[in-house]
């Protein structure tokens, strides 16, 4: 509104306008009372009508904007989440991924190396590792158990991680007789039953076992080897004498959870020699690497001395995680007392698992040095001479 609009509006009110000049004025106050309806029309809708807005509506409009609100909130919601799941996915990849070796090798290795020396047949097979959201990571291993030249599935281990934090491992087993413990029995501390024996000399020719055999005397490692050179018959795993399995708390020398290592060497990773080594260039300046690896030659004459070192190496690995040892293993490893006695008093074994064809297993009954024996397992034939 101009000033000379409001002088002019001014003088009409107090009428010092003249007669000529107040009606042209009022002709303006018209054009303008229009122009403001046109105003109200557009702003109104059509035609100058303003619809009102009942409860009703506006109920609607109000429950329309608190869903639009809601939905707009869970999308939020949704998308921090998905994002928060991505980047802690990677996380968890880098936390495993870390050092060298890396830790998902670090506890794998545990798993496996425990097993091999804890469980007779813990050597066959491996651990597989899956990491998971939320820095967590989950190792799975097929139990096994070798009777004859054929390797059985008797169950299945889960253990699940939370950053370095380790569960209980969960077995599952899927067999009535997968869940036998092994049974050795000290020299000069305890003796088998004698139906064992009987039960070999029951038993059909086309059949294989596997069984828990006793000295009758503490041997060293050459000498177990010697003993079971020739025979038709295979040395899965050697116990050993770690200097508890002969005291009062093992049950007067019936020992149920022994301690031991396979018949062939337990490899760590830094045993391992390369073979090959290639480096390709893949895309965005990536790098793709093959590599091979292979474990360390060794004569027949030095496999006991082999056996013996790469066995104390894996206690001395195990030692530096012993708490999550100890949780595979079920029971304490005591590893510490465990490898003094050993590196004071040397390795000795009380017992062996072995498998082959029945008889030939039978005939060990005649030798003064076999003590007591357990069968573990008979399965139909399946032995191969090699």
């Amino acid at each position: 509104m101009s000033d000379e609009f409001k002088r002019k509006l001014e003088a009409y009110e107090k009428g010092e306008l003249s007669e000529g000049e107040a009606e042209e004025f009022e002709k303006e106050l018209e054009k303008l009372e229009k122009f403001n309806e046109f105003l109200e029309e557009k702003e109104s809708g059509m035609n100058g009508t303003v619809y009102s807005i009942d409860n009703q509506q506006q109920q609607k409009i109000l429950k329309r904007g608190k869903w639009r609100a809601r939905f707009t909130t869970a999308v939020t919601a949704l998308l921090l989440v998905l994002v928060f799941t991505i980047i802690s996915a990677i996380l968890t990849s880098v936390y495993y991924a870390w050092g060298s070796p890396d830790r998902t090798n670090v506890y794998r290795n545990v798993i496996d190396h425990t097993m091999t020396i804890t469980d007779p047949h813990g050597w066959l097979g491996g651990t597989s590792t899956n990491t998971k959201f939320f820095f967590g990571m989950e190792a799975t291993r097929d139990i096994n158990k070798r009777v004859g030249h054929e390797t059985i599935k008797t169950g299945e281990m889960e253990v699940d991680f939370l950053f370095s934090m380790m569960s209980y491992p969960e077995r599952r087993y899927t067999g009535p007789d997968s869940q036998s413990s092994a049974i050795f029995f000290y020299p000069g501390m305890a003796e088998g039953n004698e139906s064992e024996w009987r039960k070999l000399e029951e038993l059909h020719e086309g059949t294989v076992v596997s069984a828990y055999l006793s000295f009758s005397e503490l041997m060293d490692t050459e000498t177990v080897l010697q003993l079971f050179g020739g025979r038709n018959m295979d040395v899965n795993w050697l116990a050993v004498d770690t200097g508890l399995e002969g005291t009062d708390e093992w049950y007067e020398g019936v020992i149920l959870d022994p301690i031991g290592f396979p018949a062939f060497p337990i490899w760590h990773d830094d045993d391992m020699i390369q073979d090959f080594y290639e480096e390709e260039r893949g895309l965005f300046w990536s790098k793709i690497v093959s590599e091979g690896y292979s474990s360390p030659d060794y004569s027949s004459e030095d496999q006991g001395t082999v056996l013996q070192d790469q066995f104390l190496k894996t206690l001395e690995f195990l030692s530096e995680h012993e708490r999550k040892a100890d949780q595979v293993y079920r029971y304490r490893l005591n590893l510490e007392d465990r490898i003094a006695f050993l590196e004071s008093e040397g390795i000795w074994h009380y017992g062996v698992v072995v498998t082959g064809p029945t008889k030939e297993v039978l005939q060990l009954q005649n030798e003064e040095w076999a003590g007591s024996i357990e069968v573990e397992e008979v399965a139909f034939w399946n032995w191969e001479s090699f």
